[in-house]
């Protein structure tokens, strides 16, 4: 009879020839990966993934391992790019390979996969980007001025009522404005927060889904299978719970968008989709369907970002009152002071186009966008961008390049006038950037642009902005501040000093909101 050892001896020869192999292409693998941090076995570069400024904090390893930085977190790949040419050369130029969304096994138990930005490239992705272009396409975001002028005017009235519940009136003014657009909803003007709830919880879902390192289960698909109530299985709680949550938005919004339908006075997003539509009856059920997530992912795009811009707005105008005088004199020249600033007014304002750019590009909404995905291996650089990887794009840092926006960190709207005061932003439009990149660009950017003039223009046709005033009528200093989330950054509002630039401006602001 044959010894225990001589039977496992034949098997010991092959297995350590596997071995190698694998180590050896494992090494040759790696050896090609873009340079980056040491990573340690198993949980790879996640302590290397910054939590704070990660703007800051990946531009500083760019500037140590170069333009292209490879982390491994826990098992997965991520590339994260740190100049504007790689983002170009890669999203841009090779966007059939770079234009899907990470895998993500907390999208498929939440059942997020609906929302347009987390959809993977392909056909269900195209019918709701061509659904989105038809109802926000620049030809398109013009009809929606009305809507955006009173939300400007209310906005105004309330700053005017009570100058100190700053956080508040913005809330109300992004929610008002892209729900009265996007599902021709009237938010009524009491304290009533739960449509910026619903955005509020939609975007934590995807910011906590988007976030590397969150969820264990992504690195390990296998504790999909653990029963909520094991050791480890709190995730499958969450996902729950998240799903009933978004179930439930996208289906009183849209039922809400549905009944005011028949009032020709509420043009929206969902009606312009389904009264333009020529579908027949029995693909109604499917069209509806796809109009109810792409009514969600505006208003969870849209709302965010004026909410961030708005944010920075106030603060960029307290640190910067040179900028705001210089704005108010070119309002004054072209808009007088017995009205408010129309929307036929922004060509001869160029300062006030250039300030709103210089927000984009001084705060931007997401300091690293969205993440792509890699569809198949490719090579950049002599690098190996592995297939799968996950692709980031340092938009914090591109829009801080010196070379492009000198003195970055300040906040100075005449880099975007020539020498004649004229709007330029040829190369260097911050929109370009912040929006994405690829066939990934949000197609939102327009409509967010313009309601961001006429509420920059009208508050500062209005109101002087200054820093808060402390009980001793001194002006207390005010820093920039920011939530450091991976997806969107909210600067800090402060109780700024807002006042009334002339004695006549309540009448002129509660006559025009009146209206």
């Amino acid at each position: 009879m044959a010894s225990p050892t001589a039977a496992v001896l034949p098997w010991v020869v092959p297995v350590i020839v596997v071995l190698l192999v694998y180590g050896i292409q494992r090494r040759r693998h790696y050896a090609r990966l873009p340079p980056g941090p040491f990573p340690l076995p198993i949980l790879g570069n996640i302590f290397d993934f910054p939590r704070k400024h990660l703007g800051r904090e990946f531009a500083a390893l760019s500037s140590k391992f170069g333009d292209i930085v490879y982390l491994n977190l826990l098992g997965q790949d991520a590339i994260f790019l740190g100049s504007l040419k790689a983002a170009r050369d890669l999203l841009d130029k090779r966007s059939a390979n770079y234009s899907n969304r990470p895998e993500s096994i907390m999208v498929q138990l939440v059942e997020f996969g609906w929302f347009t930005a987390l959809m993977n490239y392909g056909p269900r992705w195209r019918q709701h980007r061509c659904a989105i272009h038809l109802t926000m396409g620049p030809e398109v975001v013009p009809q929606y001025e009305g809507i955006q002028s009173d939300a400007a005017r209310n906005f105004l009235r309330d700053l005017l009522r009570d100058p100190q519940d700053l956080a508040s009136h913005i809330k109300f003014t992004v929610t008002a404005t892209t729900m009265r657009a996007i599902y021709g909803i009237e938010v009524p003007r009491k304290k009533d927060d739960k449509y910026y709830q619903m955005l509020e919880r939609m975007a934590e879902v995807a910011e906590a889904i988007l976030l590397p390192g969150k969820f264990h289960v992504e690195a390990l698909p296998v504790l999909r299978y653990l029963p909520a109530w094991f050791p480890g299985g709190g995730f499958k709680t969450w996902a729950a719970d998240a799903k009933r949550d978004l179930a439930y938005i996208l289906d009183y919004l849209f039922s809400g968008a549905k009944a005011v339908m028949g009032d020709s006075s509420r043009r929206s997003v969902v009606s312009r989709i389904l009264e333009d539509s020529e579908s027949q009856e029995e693909q109604m059920v499917e069209l509806e369907k796809m109009c109810k997530e792409v009514a969600a992912t505006l208003y969870a795009g849209v709302a965010d970002t004026l909410k961030v811009q708005l944010e920075g707005f106030f603060m960029a105008m307290t640190l910067y009152p040179e900028a705001q005088s210089k704005a108010q004199e070119e309002l004054d020249a072209v808009v007088g002071t017995e009205r408010l600033p129309e929307f036929s007014d922004r060509p001869t304002l160029p300062y006030l186009s250039a300030l709103v750019k210089e927000l984009l590009r001084w705060h931007p909404v997401a300091p690293l966008g969205l993440p792509h995905r890699v569809v198949a291996d490719d090579e950049y650089k002599g690098y190996l961008i592995p297939g799968g990887a996950t692709v980031f794009v340092n938009v914090w840092a591109i829009l801080c390049d010196p070379e492009v926006y000198p003195q970055p960190h300040d906040f100075v709207p005449e880099r975007f006038l020539d020498s004649a005061g004229n709007l330029d932003v040829h190369g260097r439009d911050p929109a370009d950037v912040v929006f994405g990149f690829g066939r990934r660009v949000c197609p939102g950017r327009h409509f967010a642009e313009s309601t961001m003039f006429i509420l920059c223009a009208s508050v500062l046709s209005a109101f002087e902005i200054g820093p808060p005033v402390g009980e001793d009528g001194a002006a207390i200093e005010v820093k920039w501040e920011a939530t450091d989330h991976l997806v969107v950054s909210h600067p800090k509002v402060h109780k700024y000093s807002i006042k009334p630039r002339s004695s006549h401006v309540g009448q002129l602001v509660e006559t025009a909101a009146a209206h």
